[in-house]
């Protein structure tokens, strides 16, 4: 069995070995819950990461999974979604000062001064058009489509996962949403749209520390390796209460 993960800076690792927003795939909780489930394991994150580029990342790893026919019941997701008002665009040639993912640019609302150098000013116009017009029922509605979209192919395959969410995003609380949200199956959704059920608010709760790279780099956001640990254990508690697996 293959675990593979998916998400942000939370699943990826950040600041665990460093100030710098990388991964640190070896230290971070999938790893570690890959280790005590007896899997290998494949991790797909990347700081800065979007609903968008999870969605599109999973899909593409799934695609290369059939052209090279590998058993996809031998796959199990998880993934701690992002926040909602990020996104990326596709930019052919290179960036102003790097190439990412790609060809694919991130587009946080954190980053927006480092876009000014980063990227060519029509690149910039856009995200700083996105950010301005998108408002949290549009993000919401979107978020939650992004994750019914997984969902569905994920079941379409009788591919085993579990999904959660990395922060508390902001979600509106519209009741006019419910018309996307109710479409996400609970049952392999943990905590869906509760702000003190995601990975951020437990790690808190639970009294785990930020890491001192974090601390030190100003972030004060990502959580050290002991957290990582524990919450690769809750996850797999979840795991064996729900019988995922």
């Amino acid at each position: 069995m293959i675990l593979v993960s998916n998400g942000c800076s939370h699943t990826a690792g950040a600041e665990l070995e460093s100030c710098t927003q990388g991964e640190c795939y070896e230290k971070a909780w999938p790893k570690h819950l890959a280790d005590s489930l007896g899997y290998e394991h494949t991790n797909l994150s990347m700081s800065g990461a979007s609903t968008n580029r999870v969605l599109r990342t999973t899909y593409e790893f799934i695609h290369d999974y059939i052209i090279q026919g590998k058993d996809l019941k031998k796959l199990f997701i998880v993934i701690l979604w992002p926040g909602i008002f990020r996104t990326e665009l596709y930019i052919e040639g290179k960036f102003t000062s790097y190439n990412y993912d790609h060809h694919w640019a991130p587009m946080l609302v954190a980053n927006a001064e480092q876009y000014k150098t980063e990227y060519l000013p029509i690149h910039y116009h856009y995200f700083k058009s996105w950010v301005t017009n998108t408002t949290p029922y549009q993000a919401t509605c979107e978020y939650y489509m992004t994750i019914t979209n997984l969902q569905n192919l994920l079941h379409r395959y009788g591919i085993k996962y579990l999904f959660m969410d990395a922060a508390n995003s902001g979600l509106s609380r519209s009741v006019e949403v419910n018309r996307y949200k109710i479409h996400i199956d609970k049952r392999y959704y943990e905590g869906l749209a509760n702000p003190e059920n995601c990975y951020t608010s437990l790690c808190r709760d639970y009294n785990q520390k930020i890491s001192t790279y974090s601390v030190d780099s100003g972030c004060n956001s990502h959580y050290d390796e002991d957290a990582h640990i524990w919450f690769a254990k809750y996850i797999e508690n979840i795991i064996n209460k729900r019988n995922i697996l």
